[in-house]
């Protein structure tokens, strides 16, 4: 694949990526603004199941990513099988990236910019998580 191309196509799975974890960040935000889990002297109870939901709505929105990013693995060619493109992907998003499993170089900036993307993703999360945790200790 020329090196254009893994540029333009891993750019555009990045933009689908943050489209997804955009879209489930703000179902989370509208769903916190309707129950207001974290308002001051709200249960404990409603306020453990809220930072309990959060993480569930990120981590499904990682997997969908990650399983996306194995997708085009496979699709393009990139690796054979079932197995090795979801590990790859789940280790190169993750930014693990143990080597184990290397694509050839036709493929190489595609894969890194799986890895530009769970950098981008985590850091979207990370991001969102720090502000609820700000929000209800400010409360």
């Amino acid at each position: 694949m020329p090196v254009v191309v893994q540029i333009v196509s891993g750019s555009a799975m990045i933009l689908f990526c943050a489209a997804i974890h955009i879209l489930c960040a703000a179902a989370a935000i509208r769903v916190l603004r309707r129950k207001r889990p974290f308002r001051s002297g709200a249960p404990i109870r409603s306020v453990g199941l809220a930072l309990g939901a959060l993480f569930l709505v990120f981590l499904f929105a990682h997997t969908v990513q990650i399983y996306l990013w194995a997708l085009a693995f496979l699709g393009l060619g990139a690796l054979p099988g079932y197995e090795a493109p979801i590990y790859f992907a789940l280790v190169t998003y993750s930014t693990l990236g143990y080597g184990d499993i290397t694509l050839a170089p036709d493929f190489r900036l595609f894969g890194a910019m799986a890895s530009v993307c769970g950098v981008l993703m985590f850091g979207l999360t990370t991001a969102f998580l720090v502000g609820a945790f700000a929000r209800l200790l400010k409360e």
